[in-house]
């Protein structure tokens, strides 16, 4: 039995390795990176190091080879090219005989949702149901990590700014659906054509999250309700991409709508506990 996870570089990818690890043996582990050399510090602890890229069909089925489960996690592009590219790593490990795959998806996903990455993971997730094969869905709600990016700011000029209104999200440390990621992969059977809504056990709005920065530095910051038009501006000038501050302003749009405010007792089913609140995970971070 051997299982992948592709994208083992990345912020997700590596957690899911580092928890994985505590659950199997190394040599039971593969992962398909697009820059194998990035990953030798993994092939150092005796996993099996893969070339692989969603873009190239022949290179993944073979990095797919002699694979049982496999971890395919979302990449990041604009709709069309990440839905291609899925596509491609869904049709590489049915033809490399992976029998079962397990994917990373948004919690709630639409076609037609204001946070417009949604629409990729649903065609994902139809689009694994369809391959015939096993398959476990991880619907992981935002990370509480990207609030990290607006605390410099915050407490330069005590302003913790987002067009959020009022909106409640029900946002999850990376950490926990990392773990949540490796307790499916190394007991995949228990998890056969599951889906699993993986939210944090509370809905916070950004007025709660100012506070949390506020009481963990001792410092005043209150949220900003930031016109939607100015925020984007702001994302445009960091050198994000359009599709991203797209997706992050309909993000917003939809909180608002109540999109991502309901709790779910998933991860504590996976993880038995409960996943780290905003505010802990807020306080730990800002410590280090």
């Amino acid at each position: 039995m051997k299982t992948l996870i592709t994208g083992a570089t990345g912020q997700l990818g590596s957690l899911v390795v580092a928890h994985l690890l505590n659950r199997i043996p190394a040599s039971d582990i593969a992962v398909s990176v697009r820059t194998p050399s990035k990953a030798d510090d993994l092939a150092t602890k005796g996993i099996d190091v893969r070339h692989g890229d969603f873009d190239d069909l022949a290179l993944m089925t073979a990095a797919f080879k002699d694979i049982d489960t496999a971890l395919i996690i979302s990449g990041e592009a604009d709709n069309a090219t990440r839905i291609a590219q899925h596509r491609t790593a869904v049709d590489a490990a049915k033809a490399a005989g992976v029998k079962h795959l397990v994917y990373t998806s948004i919690i709630d996903p639409k076609a037609d949702a204001d946070f417009t990455y949604s629409a990729i993971h649903l065609d994902t997730e139809n689009y694994i149901k369809q391959s015939g094969l096993r398959y476990t869905l991880l619907r992981n709600s935002f990370y509480a990590d990207l609030l990290m990016a607006g605390v410099p700011h915050a407490l330069e000029t005590g302003d913790f700014g987002a067009p959020a209104g009022d909106a409640k999200i029900t946002y999850i440390p990376r950490n926990d659906l990392a773990e949540a990621a490796a307790v499916v992969l190394a007991t995949p059977e228990n998890h056969i054509n599951a889906t699993y809504d993986l939210t944090g056990g509370k809905a916070v709005t950004h007025a709660e999250i100012a506070s949390y920065i506020a009481a963990a530095t001792g410092k005043p910051v209150s949220h900003v309700d930031l016109p939607a038009e100015i925020h984007s501006g702001i994302l445009t000038s960091l050198g994000l991409p359009g599709h991203l501050v797209e997706a992050l302003a309909g993000l917003y749009v939809g909180a608002k709508k109540g999109d991502y405010e309901t709790v779910s007792k998933d991860i504590e089913r996976l993880l038995g506990r409960p996943a780290e609140s905003v505010e802990a995970f807020l306080k730990r971070a800002l410590a280090s």
